[in-house]
C-alpha cells in the first residue's frame, strides 16, 4: 500500500531541492506542497478499493436465499452504485438492532416516506483531484508571473562562496543589473502579493465547495463529530453515519413476465465510506487551520508593504547586521521602492548572509558611481507602499 503513495513525492516534493531558490514562505508551501500532497493522497486512498472493500465498491443483498435470487449479484451491485442508493431520515434516530437496522435504514413506504439519495461517492475521487489542482494553481501562476527573475540572479551567487574573486565579479554584474532596473519591480511584487490573496480565497472557496458537494453538511461536520464524543454512546446520533452512510437502501425496478413493474428492495453496504468519513473529518480541521494561517500570512505581508521601517530592519537582519553593510543600507534604502525591497528580501532568503552583505555593498558602490556619472543625487523614492 505504501508503494501507491511513494510516487507522489516526485510530483509534489515536501522538501526543498538542493540548489533551488524559494520564492515563497512557509505558509505558501503549506498550501501548494502539503495540502496538494494531502488531497492527492486522499484521492489515491479512496480509489484503492482493494485495501478497503475487498475489491468491491458496493455490496448489495436482497430478500431470500441465494438460489432464489432473480437478479445476479453483479447486476444489482452495478445498478445501485450507478443509480445511487438512499437512506430514510425517519430512521436516523433509534437503537440499532431494535427499531432500526442501521442509521437511516429501516421499514420503507415508497409512497409516503422521504428519502435522501447518496450518489456523491462516485465523485469523491474526482473532487479530491480537482481540489489538489486548485491548491497548486496559485504556485504555478506565481512562477509564470515571476518569470525566472530570482533564479537568474541566484544562479550567479549560490555557488560562489569558495572563490572570492569569482564571487566579487558576479556581485558586480548583478549589482549593475539591479541598479539599472531600479524601481521597475513594483508590478512584479504586486503580482506576487495577489498570488497570496488568491491562495487565501482558494482555501475559503474550497470549504464552501465541499459544503455544497455534501449537501450543506460540511460546514458544521467537524464540530458535530467532535461534540459527539461527549454524548452517550447509546443515544447519540453519529454525524459521520448521516453524511457518509455505510449501509443504505436501493430499489431495483424491472418488468415481470406479464409486463408488471416489479420493485426489488435491497440492502447495500458501502465500505468506501469508512474512508470517506475520516478523510473529510481531517479535511474539515485542516482547511479551517489553513484558512486562519493563510489569512494571517496575507495580513503580515500587507503590514510589511505599509511599514517601510519594518521592511528595512528585515533587510538588515538578512545580512546578519554586519556593521559595514548596515551603513551601506542607510545609503541604499532611500532609493528603493516596494518592488526592489521584495526582490532583495527574496534574494536574502536564498543567499548566505556573507554573500548577501557583499551584494548590498556592491549595490551601494554602483549607485554612487551612477550618481557621480550623472552629476546628480537621486532623491528618496520610498513611498508609503
Amino acid at each position: 500500500m505504501l508503494g501507491i503513495f511513494s510516487g507522489l513525492k516526485d510530483y509534489v516534493p515536501l522538501k526543498k531541492t538542493a540548489g533551488k531558490c524559494e520564492l515563497e514562505g512557509p505558509v505558501a508551501r503549506l498550501n501548494y506542497r502539503f495540502t496538494t500532497f494531502l488531497f492527492l493522497g486522499c484521492c489515491l486512498l479512496v480509489t484503492s478499493i482493494e485495501w478497503v472493500g475487498n475489491d468491491s465498491k458496493i455490496a448489495c443483498v436482497m430478500e431470500g436465499p441465494d438460489d432464489s435470487w432473480t437478479i445476479p449479484k453483479n447486476v444489482i451491485n452495478t445498478y445501485c452504485y450507478v443509480m445511487s442508493t438512499f437512506t430514510l431520515p425517519k430512521h436516523a434516530k433509534g437503537t440499532i438492532g431494535h427499531n432500526v437496522l442501521q442509521p437511516g435504514v429501516g421499514e420503507y413506504n415508497r409512497k409516503k416516506d422521504t428519502v435522501v439519495h447518496a450518489s456523491y461517492y462516485q465523485w469523491v475521487p474526482f473532487m479530491l483531484f480537482l481540489q489538489a489542482a486548485m491548491f497548486y494553481f496559485p504556485h504555478l501562476l506565481l512562477k509564470h508571473w515571476e518569470g525566472g527573475k530570482v533564479h537568474g540572479i541566484i544562479t550567479g551567487l549560490n555557488q560562489i562562496i569558495i572563490d572570492k574573486a569569482e564571487r566579487v565579479d558576479n556581485c558586480r554584474i548583478l549589482a549593475e543589473y539591479f541598479v539599472d532596473n531600479l524601481n521597475s519591480h513594483n508590478g512584479w511584487a504586486v503580482k506576487m502579493f495577489l498570488c497570496e490573496v488568491l491562495s487565501f480565497c482558494n482555501v475559503v472557496f474550497n470549504i464552501f465547495f465541499i459544503d455544497i458537494f455534501l449537501g450543506g453538511e460540511f460546514s458544521t461536520y467537524g464540530i458535530r463529530v467532535a461534540s459527539m464524543m461527549e454524548m452517550d454512546s447509546e443515544s447519540r446520533i453519529d454525524p459521520m453515519a448521516q453524511v457518509f452512510p455505510k449501509v443504505t437502501k436501493c430499489t431495483y425496478r424491472k418488468f415481470g413476465p406479464s409486463g408488471t413493474l416489479q420493485y426489488h428492495d435491497s440492502l447495500c453496504v458501502l465500505p468506501i465510506n469508512i474512508i470517506n468519513e475520516k478523510i473529510y473529518v481531517f479535511l474539515w480541521f485542516w482547511l479551517i487551520i489553513l484558512s486562519v494561517v493563510t489569512g494571517l500570512g496575507m495580513l503580515y505581508h500587507l503590514f510589511l508593504m505599509l511599514t517601510p521601517p519594518v521592511r528595512n530592519m528585515m533587510l538588515k537582519s538578512r545580512a546578519a547586521h554586519q556593521t559595514k553593510v548596515s551603513q551601506v543600507f542607510n545609503q541604499v534604502i532611500p532609493h528603493i521602492q516596494i518592488g526592489d525591497w521584495k526582490l532583495l528580501h527574496i534574494l536574502g532568503s536564498n543567499m548566505e548572509p556573507l554573500v548577501f552583505g557583499e551584494f548590498i555593498q556592491e549595490i551601494g558602490v554602483q549607485m554612487k558611481e551612477k550618481d557621480d556619472g550623472d552629476g546628480v543625487v537621486n532623491k528618496p523614492l520610498l513611498t508609503a507602499m
